[in-house]
């Protein structure tokens, strides 16, 4: 089923666009220290702990997580799609406003 649906190569193409959009919001907020990750696993790294910010996000409807205290951890589904990553990453914008 993996690779009858293209799964690993559409989460390799969603992980590039996702890493994208984060790269346009490390743009605009300067305590996005960095992005990293591999396919559709991505961190995002803070110059501050970023626990609160999973509680914000799950409070607007995104499920993420914090590791190592200072990355938000993005680990969506393989079939995720265009626009639930914009929606996503909407949801962040909006959070990062706040703080």
């Amino acid at each position: 089923v993996v690779e009858e649906e293209g799964l690993v190569e559409g989460a390799r193409e969603k992980g590039e666009y996702f890493r994208e959009e984060l790269e346009k919001l490390r743009e605009t907020f300067s305590f996005i220290k960095g992005i990293r990750g591999k396919g559709l696993m991505i961190g995002l790294e803070l110059t501050f702990p970023g626990k609160g910010m999973v509680e914000e996000c799950r409070e607007e409807g995104l499920l993420i997580n914090c590791t190592a205290e200072y990355v938000l951890r993005f680990l969506p589904p393989l079939i995720v799609e265009k626009k639930d990553i914009d929606e996503a990453v909407k949801i962040l914008r909006c959070v990062l406003n706040r703080n």
